[in-house]
């Protein structure tokens, strides 16, 4: 079921106070490393719980939606960085999006943070598979795939939603792994997986 925020997302018709607001104002607390409430939120909004609920599902559905508003531009970053540093369009090309993705993601000071005083709830929101970020970034990936395949740079040997869906998952265990055992995410590494699935 699509919430509220979804929709507007998607080009729904603003109200005066509605889930886009929602968004912005819980994105702006969470780069500040702010313990996202929804009680103050709703409060600060003018809103009430049930209101704030309705339009964007619980704190951890918002959570995703917050950490997916970051992803966005972080693979178009990505892309251009790909496109000016890696050494064929093919699997050289993934592999250099894939790797900056990865180190943008792991060294992005609110998500370590996020993940630093709410570890439990932090790693349901990035790996859980029913939630908002995960879902959205493997199907992002997905795309990329075909489009790579489609123009002829790239032979891909497994069911692209299912390679998007390893590739994630590798980036995930590398990072989040290690950053709970205290240890510097080894992207590298992960990349030279990722890179021996593609080739």
């Amino acid at each position: 079921m699509t919430t509220l925020l979804e929709r507007h997302v998607q080009g729904g018709a603003p109200r005066l106070v509605g889930p886009l607001d929602v968004l912005r104002e819980a994105r702006r607390r969470f780069l500040r490393s702010q313990r996202l409430d929804m009680r103050e939120l709703a409060a600060d909004l003018a809103s009430s719980r049930p209101t704030l609920y309705r339009w964007v599902g619980d704190r951890e559905r918002l959570l995703g939606e917050v950490l997916w508003s970051l992803a966005e531009p972080a693979l178009a970053d990505a892309r251009a960085y790909a496109d000016t540093h890696a050494s064929n369009a093919g699997v050289d090309w993934v592999v250099q999006l894939y790797l900056h993705l990865a180190r943008m993601t792991a060294t992005f000071e609110p998500i370590r943070r996020f993940v630093e005083t709410e570890r439990e709830a932090a790693l349901r929101v990035l790996t859980s598979r029913h939630g908002v970020q995960q879902r959205r970034l493997i199907d992002a990936l997905r795309k990329i795939l075909e489009e790579k395949s489609v123009a002829g740079d790239l032979e891909l040997r497994l069911d692209p939603a299912e390679l998007a869906y390893v590739i994630v998952r590798i980036a995930e265990s590398f990072i989040w792994h290690d950053f709970i055992t205290r240890e510097e995410a080894d992207v590298v590494k992960s990349a030279d997986v990722v890179r021996a699935l593609l080739s």
